[in-house]
């Protein structure tokens, strides 16, 4: 009977440590693809076209600028968000995505040495475009997670 209990406990105790880790590194691969897949699907959505001059990046493809890059269409995201919150669902949505991704993936974090990212002032259907072209480019990235230091110490405690 003892030995039933004792194997029960076991087998709960390996359970309850084995599966909130696994569940974690599943659950942040996948957030940054379904987020970067919902923001795509919300600029589609949206229709609505902005006056003004937008800072985008002159070339999507400098991977070494998506901190920067993310930076800028954060702010300006924000800015429109707090202007337009009662006549554009989408666009609000955009931006707590892009919020949410830059939390998700370390290498959309601005760095303290901003490099000689070519940002240039255009129209709002370039700054959409350009948004969604990184947008895009993320979500191909086959790595997008964060590692606390907490989490490590257990994957190494553990192995």
């Amino acid at each position: 009977m003892y030995l039933y209990v004792l194997l029960a406990c076991v087998l709960w105790g390996s359970q309850s440590h084995s599966s909130p880790m696994k569940l974690a590194t599943e659950t942040s691969h996948k957030n940054h693809t379904a987020l970067c897949a919902e923001i795509q699907k919300e600029l589609s959505a949206d229709n609505n076209i902005y006056e003004g001059s937008f800072s985008r990046p002159q070339n999507t493809s400098e991977e070494l600028c998506y901190g920067e890059f993310t930076k800028n269409f954060t702010s300006t995201l924000k800015d429109l968000a707090a202007k337009y919150k009662h006549q554009d669902c989408h666009l609000i949505k955009v931006y707590k995505d892009m919020e949410e991704l830059t939390k998700i993936c370390p290498k959309l974090e601005p760095t303290d040495t901003p490099k000689d990212c070519t940002i240039e002032q255009s129209d709002f259907s370039q700054f959409k475009e350009a948004l969604e072209s990184v947008i895009i480019s993320i979500e191909g990235w086959k790595s997008c997670q964060r590692m606390d230091g907490d989490l490590w110490h257990f994957v190494f405690s553990w192995g």
